[in-house]
């Protein structure tokens, strides 16, 4: 099973992301950003991947400044 995880380097940024994406009836929630890339404020978003086209336009059209990347996690 895949998820999506938007990583920020701010809290602000990814808490923002989140409410942007719940308002657009999408699933993402707080999650601790993977240890592995020693980046950021320690807090990502993660989504499914029936999600992943909003999350590319909301990241595309607002500002997230300290917006890094988005990553796919296997289980």
């Amino acid at each position: 099973m895949k998820k999506y995880v938007a990583v920020f380097r701010s809290k602000t940024d990814a808490l923002s992301f989140i409410d942007d994406m719940r308002q657009s009836y999408s699933y993402a929630i707080s999650v601790p950003t993977p240890r592995e890339l020693k980046l950021g404020c320690g807090t990502s978003a993660e989504f499914s991947l029936n999600a992943i086209s909003v999350a590319k336009r909301l990241i595309s059209t607002k500002k997230y400044p300290s917006f890094h990347s988005i990553i796919v996690i296997e289980k």
